[in-house]
């Protein structure tokens, strides 16, 4: 469906690059496109879309070269819902949505034909022929989104669909979304920063940061393998030919303190009980590890390896003579921001008092 290699794309020719050196194949289905504000998805879908040429690298839409002359008609094969609304304010949904068929090609009488039909599909059949000054959010975005499916595309970019939308205008979004894939048979991108409505719709994960791609993968083998984490405890210390042991069950993430933290080779837990039991060991804890998606995020953002789940870290570029020494530890990362020392205090000032004072037994866990 598409597929690009070591994409570059500047905001003009002395720019800093806002997308270094994509590579990456997507097949068909719907893909979401994860990563914070300001990581270069919007960037990315107008890369593809056309709207901006690349600076270095190649790529293919549906077949099409990226920056070749006959990119043109990839718009008429091609829907956007851009993230900002451009709506006419004192016009009716049925006329924009029949409008902008026409823009992408369709005969007059076939576009007010669809018109009506993907406004019926989205929900908006008995308000449209309101101006849309009078909408909600929610049906503002879903007017976009009928502007998308107008003419018919085989593919379509979704940015930012869910925003500014409550909770329930986010679940009939998603809902449509799930639609425009299972009953129209057409392939969705959806760029988004929240990961929740990634992992609700799409069946492929492409993690964006700071215009490089940190992991991608399916999300069904995503799913899997986070289904294989467990922590284990045994009544007594394991010897070292026991840990080293530990390995015919799959990838010893951690060990800390008599707790393993282990990926097995299968989703099987009493396969645990029966290596236990050939070994002499007694287990006395078997939790299931399963981390939530957002912990995945976040290592994959950082550069930690993603075990096994499908997800390939992109490594970081190696750092060039001319820069400055990384930022420390503590730094909050890929802001540039870094912590402020704090001042010493001085000789006619107290000693300034805890905000808390833990209680006896406490015990502080790292959450991972």
């Amino acid at each position: 469906m598409i597929a690009f290699e070591n994409l570059d794309v500047r905001y003009g020719a002395a720019a800093p690059p806002a997308l270094k050196g994509l590579t990456l194949s997507l097949d068909r289905g719907i893909v979401g496109l994860l990563g914070p504000n300001g990581a270069g998805k919007s960037t990315l879908l107008k890369a593809l879309l056309g709207l901006l040429r690349p600076f270095a690298g190649t790529g293919t839409v549906l077949g099409i070269p990226l920056g070749a002359p006959e990119a043109a008609r990839l718009r008429s094969r091609i829907g956007y819902m851009p993230e900002y609304d451009a709506l006419i304010e004192d016009a009716s949904a049925y006329e924009q949505v029949a409008f902008w068929g026409e823009l992408s090609g369709l005969a007059p009488e076939a576009a007010r034909d669809r018109a009506h039909e993907v406004l019926y599909f989205v929900g908006l059949d008995e308000s449209r022929y309101r101006p849309v000054s009078g909408y909600s959010t929610g049906m503002r975005q879903r007017v976009k989104l009928a502007q998308a499916l107008v003419h018919s595309p085989e593919l379509v970019f979704l940015d930012e669909p869910t925003n500014g939308l409550d909770p329930d205008g986010r679940r009939r979004m998603l809902d449509l979304v799930l639609r425009v894939h299972a009953e129209l048979g057409t392939g969705v991108v959806l760029a988004s920063h929240l990961l929740g409505d990634v992992e609700r719709v799409a069946d492929q994960l492409v993690i964006l940061d700071q215009g490089e791609i940190k992991a991608a993968g399916s999300m069904a083998g995503l799913r899997r393998v986070l289904a294989k984490r467990v922590e284990l405890r045994f009544l007594e210390p394991l010897d070292a030919a026991q840990e080293a042991g530990l390995a015919d069950l799959g990838a010893v993430l951690e060990a800390r303190n008599g707790l393993y933290d282990l990926e097995l080779a299968e989703a099987d837990p009493v396969a645990v009980f029966r290596w236990a039991q050939a070994r002499g060991a007694t287990v006395v804890q078997l939790t299931p590890r399963h981390d939530r998606l957002d912990e995945v995020l976040l290592r994959a953002l950082h550069g930690t390896p993603v075990r096994g789940t499908g997800l390939r870290p992109t490594p970081p570029e190696p750092p060039r003579p001319d820069q400055a020494e990384p930022a420390p530890e503590d730094a909050v990362r890929g802001t540039g921001l870094r912590p402020t020392p704090p001042e010493p205090p001085r000789p006619d000032q107290a000693e300034p008092a805890p905000d808390f004072l833990p209680s006896a037994g406490t015990s502080a866990r790292e959450e991972r």
